[in-house]
């Protein structure tokens, strides 16, 4: 289908921007996007989305960035909200929608890593009562790299049928459906680990969490976000009617979930 074909499949990772200004025309349609179609996971927690382009690199670089590397690109886009329940889910939910919109537009992005908020918040001098919740860099992307894509897990390493750990059965999947869910194979997560798996069942489908030692716990939350938008964006593209996601707990069945492994929210069909 056209969104996940033209949009989610082209939105890959960037370690090497042009050093190409950013235009203002390109900032403001990312920021309509934002303030006019961006939808919350939860419409309750309050957001600011802020642009920072030049010189803030050198003040990024000792609190962002993973194994002690900040990318330098011509500019980031930060994410700041209230903090509440499932305010990093909500903020990666909102944060990719607009990574997909910079793919729309030509432009290119990498998700860093926050190692201090607090710091992150002082080096880029914002005026604002809410907490750093994500930093993306972004630009175009620079002609002369050519950085292979990431590899990602195959739909059948991501999912499961009806409980965890049992083999599904592709009866389950119609079209839409299946998109949706390769969406969240193709999804960004920090150094591509994809520390998740997706349940599916015949009327709605559950996203958990694996263990993984190596992702932080507020890269963790903000995977989870990404994967939702991803899976939500492709399915909504056909049916408007598809229901949001929802941190409720399962109570109607048993998912067979191991100790180490965490539910995190459910989509109905």
């Amino acid at each position: 289908m056209e969104y996940y074909e033209q949009i989610v499949k082209n939105r890959n990772s960037c370690r090497a921007f042009a050093d190409k200004k950013v235009g203002d025309d390109v900032l403001n349609a990312l920021l309509t996007y934002y303030e006019d179609d961006e939808s919350d996971l939860v419409d309750e927690i309050k957001t600011e989305l802020k642009f920072y382009v030049g010189t803030v690199w050198e003040g990024l670089k000792d609190c962002v960035g993973y194994n002690g590397f900040c990318i330098k690109a011509p500019a980031y886009m930060v994410i700041f909200s209230d903090v509440a329940d499932h305010y990093l889910e909500n903020a990666g939910y909102i944060a990719q929608g607009l990574t997909l919109k910079m793919t729309e537009l030509g432009l290119a992005a990498c998700w860093q890593t926050i190692n201090d908020a607090d710091e992150t918040k002082r080096a880029l001098g914002a005026e604002t009562d809410k907490a750093v919740a994500c930093v993306v860099a972004f630009g175009y992307r620079d002609p002369d790299n050519d950085e292979k894509k990431a590899p990602k897990k195959s739909l059948d390493e991501m999912t499961d049928g009806i409980k965890y750990g049992q083999d599904i059965d592709t009866a389950l999947f119609y079209n839409e459906l299946e998109d949706g869910l390769r969406a969240i194979a193709h999804a960004q997560s920090f150094q591509n680990r994809q520390p998740y798996r997706i349940i599916v069942d015949y009327d709605q489908i559950v996203l958990v969490g694996l263990p993984d030692d190596l992702t932080t716990e507020a890269d963790r939350l903000l995977n989870y976000g990404i994967v939702m938008f991803n899976f939500y964006a492709v399915m909504w593209a056909i049916r408007p009617e598809t229901p949001k996601w929802s941190f409720e707990p399962v109570t109607d069945r048993d998912l067979c979930l191991p100790p180490d492994v965490t539910y995190v929210a459910k989509c109905k069909l």
